[in-house]
Parts: structure tokens; C-alpha cells; sequence
């Protein structure tokens, strides 16, 4: 397992925020984790449910079964979830 930098930006907070992620994960699980921390850290919703994931170098949905490896995110990408 390899651990990879995202840094994801979120517009309904106006900002930006890094996360490290195994590449293994798949996105969903990596979304939910994104969710539980910034409403453990800034009490937004807990509720993930009709967000996305975007890669924004391509700007194409991520899909939610698959791994980061698997898409090919690697180390320093820049996401987008809205």
C-alpha cells in the first residue's frame, strides 16, 4: 500500500484542503473519510450523499468503485468535490 497527496478543492467552503490516501482505496471510502474529518474538524453535514469527485487536470468524474490507482491519481492531485 502506497500512500499518495491530494489536495482537494471544496467550493461550498471556499477552500482548499491536503489529505494523504492510500491508492488502494477506493474513492468512495476515501470520500466518506474526507466528510467524517471536515465534519469532525469544521462541523459541516456528515452527509456525503450526491457528492462527487473530480480530477481536475481532465475535469471527469471519478468513479466511486474504483481506486485511486486504478484511475491513475497519483501523488499531487488536484480534486475537486462538489
Amino acid at each position: 500500500m502506497e500512500k499518495i497527496s491530494i489536495a482537494v478543492r471544496i467550493p461550498a467552503l471556499n477552500n482548499s484542503y491536503d489529505f494523504i490516501v492510500p491508492d488502494n482505496m477506493t474513492v468512495q471510502d476515501v470520500q466518506k473519510l474526507i466528510i467524517r474529518i471536515l465534519s469532525s474538524e469544521y462541523g459541516v453535514s456528515n452527509n456525503n450523499m450526491g457528492l462527487q469527485l473530480f480530477d481536475m487536470t481532465d475535469g471527469k468524474a471519478l468513479r466511486m468503485e474504483c481506486t485511486f490507482m486504478q484511475q491513475g491519481i497519483s501523488d499531487g492531485a488536484k480534486l475537486l468535490l462538489i
